[in-house]
């Protein structure tokens, strides 16, 4: 590597790169570069995201996640593969306004192409009853009269 065409130096939280403006790489002829008077630029990166940290649940949720679990497991093993489930409680804000103990589930199902699918969402109550929108939901409390909404 020669100055001025290509360096590389790092820091503590992101590095930077230098990079000739033709976009050429680091093992292109240096020769040529220099002859067309070319200058380097650089190019930040951002710093690489931290690892993903799991959320502290409530005992209620956790009792909650028991019971679809083992409800999951009575039903057998009907999902695919490529099926993923994650769980959320109300301390995710797209969830905010489940009741402590209430349980929403997303299931991804992609489809034949590439990068698509679909997102089915379920939630579920401390009992373990599924409902299959959040309509149903806030109807579930209203029928309970644990909470009343206006529409």
């Amino acid at each position: 590597m020669e100055k001025g065409h290509t360096k590389q130096k790092s820091m503590a939280s992101s590095s930077t790169v230098m990079k000739a403006e033709n976009g050429q790489s680091s093992s292109s002829s240096s020769s040529s570069s220099k002859k067309r008077g070319r200058r380097a630029t650089t190019i930040l990166t951002l710093p690489q995201p931290r690892p993903h940290q799991p959320k502290e649940r409530s005992p209620l949720t956790i009792a909650t996640l028991r019971l679809v679990k083992e409800k999951a497991e009575k039903r057998g093993k009907r999902t695919s593969r490529a099926v993923s489930v994650r769980h959320f409680d109300n301390t995710d804000i797209n969830y905010y306004w489940l009741l402590p103990g209430w349980v929403a589930e997303e299931r991804y199902v992609p489809s034949g192409r590439k990068g698509l699918g679909r997102i089915y969402k379920y939630y579920y109550d401390p009992t373990g009853h599924m409902y299959y929108s959040k309509r149903e939901v806030l109807f579930a409390w209203k029928k309970m009269n644990i909470i009343c909404l206006d529409p």
